[in-house]
Formats: structure tokens, sequence, C-alpha cells
């Protein structure tokens, strides 16, 4: 391993024995924007990718999540779901309404850093590195059918690992260490949770410390968008954040509550708050 420095957010200095900043400190460094007292990384796109590779070359162990409106909005409504995010290493903000909120509030975030890219590009870090990869979740045979094409296009990539458990098996302990048992066994240096959100979050925070893979990234829909399940939204939809739109016509069954009655009355409750200053506050919890 190299000796030396990497840039972490706002050209922070960082040694590559300590690449990955913890939470407890987050709200501290200028390095962060603070969202309903949530820390999030002020970074590029490039700059999450390097910072998650260093991380897992440094073997140093991260739980990062992928914030978008939506989880934020769980995080606001369930105090459990928000001590999770809180405890996480490694915040990074997955959706356009996170940067137009940093925008309104003076922090600016230099873009959005879509998890399904992410997922994909340290998928090819960890080819080239030779780090191993296991997939947790998706339905059955997507993940199977996002390894074999990844290994197609990724030549030397190790995915060491696939499993789509029943919602049963992570409910019972039993089960539930049977396959944190396959994954250790497997040597996975990073493990990519596709439970849907907040159980892949939970599932990451419960089972953090008994999990000896370096990197766990909680991915909702990634596996699906590799394996072809689902259609990707043009990236230039994306950056005008109208992806959810995007999403929402291909699966209005299912996505209409999330972004309509749930997504869109927040989205507008914080961009209020945000004009008075009161979207960077811990939400208030009742009971």
């Amino acid at each position: 391993m190299t000796t030396g420095t990497v840039t972490a957010p706002a050209g922070f200095p960082v040694s590559k024995q300590d690449q990955t900043l913890k939470q407890a400190d987050a709200h501290r460094q200028a390095g962060f924007f603070q969202l309903y007292g949530l820390p999030i990384a002020v970074m590029t796109y490039d700059q999450v990718l390097s910072y998650l590779s260093q991380a897992i070359e440094t073997r140093k162990k991260t739980f990062c999540v992928t914030l978008n409106l939506d989880i934020l909005r769980l995080a606001c409504q369930r105090r459990d779901v928000y001590r999770i995010i809180q405890s996480s290493d490694f915040i990074f903000a997955d959706g356009m309404p996170l940067v137009w909120l940093s925008k309104l509030m003076k922090r600016p975030l230099p873009q959005r850093v879509p998890g399904c890219d992410m997922v994909h590009d340290l998928c090819r870090v960890s080819a080239k590195q030779g780090h191993k990869i296991f997939f947790l979740g998706a339905a059955p045979g997507v993940a199977d059918k996002a390894k074999a094409k990844l290994e197609k296009e990724l030549p030397g990539i190790q995915i060491v690992g696939t499993h789509a458990p029943e919602k049963e098996d992570l409910a019972h302990f039993g089960t539930n260490q049977l396959i944190v048992d396959m994954i250790n066994a497997s040597g996975a240096d990073v493990v990519f949770v596709a439970l849907g959100a907040p159980k892949q979050e939970q599932w990451i925070f419960q089972n953090y410390h008994a999990l000896q893979a370096t990197l766990m990234v909680p991915c909702g829909a990634s596996i699906d968008f590799i394996a072809g399940e689902q259609a990707k939204a043009p990236q230039w939809i994306g950056n005008i954040g109208l992806e959810w739109l995007y999403r929402l016509f291909a699966n209005p069954t299912r996505l209409f509550k999330r972004y309509i009655i749930d997504d869109l009355p927040f989205l507008g409750m914080t961009l209020i708050r945000s004009v008075f200053n009161r979207a960077q506050q811990v939400p208030s919890f009742q009971g």
C-alpha cells in the first residue's frame, strides 16, 4: 500500500490510514452540508468514488448511505430510521432535490451522486483492484443476472456470492446468522444490499459488527438496473431532477404513493423550512 494523502470533502486532507470521516465529527467539518441534523458530504461524484475506493483499499470499515428524498423523509418521520442513518459512516446526496435544498441553504452541493451509477463504478474499481463483491437482495435470479452481465463487461470482477433472502429469513435470528456467515465465508470486501429502504439500511445497521466486509452499501434498485430488469432513466433526466417522474411512469402502481402522496408534500415542507433556516434542525419525534 502506498503512502500519501487524498482529497476529502472541500479539499480537507486526510491520511490514507484514516480515510473515512466519522459521523460524530461530521457536523463540525467544513466539508459537510447539514440537513435535518444529518451531515451530507459536499463532494463531486468523482470525489465520492475516490473516497469509497480508498476506504476499501485501506480496509476502513464503512457503512455508506445513499441519501435521497424518500429516505430523508423516512428518517424524519421515524426515530429508528433516523438513528440508523445518523450512525452511518458516510452519507452522500443521491438526488437533485437535496442539491436544490443545499443551494437554498447557502451550502451548495456540487452535484447529485446517483447511487446506481456509484454501484456500477465501485464494481469497476473493485475489478481493477481485486476486491470481492457480494450482492444481497433483489428478486430471486436478478442478482445472478446482474452478476453475469458484469462478468462479461468487467474482466477480472469477482462477485463471490449472491443471495435473495425471504423476508422471514432476515427477521429470524438463526437464518439471518446463516446469511451473515455466508457473506463472511465468501471473503467479500464489498456488500451491496438491495432490500428496499429502510429495510436495507436496518439490515446493515443490525449486522454491521458481525460482517467482515469493509464497505456496506444499501443500493435499492441498482441491481435491477444492472440486470436490465428495470429501465434506468437517461442521465439528462436525472440531472434536471425528473428521474422520479420517469420511474413513476414506468411503475405507477408501486411508486404513486411514495412519490406523489408521501415525498412531494415532504419536499414542499422542507423547502419552506429551508427559507426560514429551519431545515438544518434535528426533527422532533413524537413519543
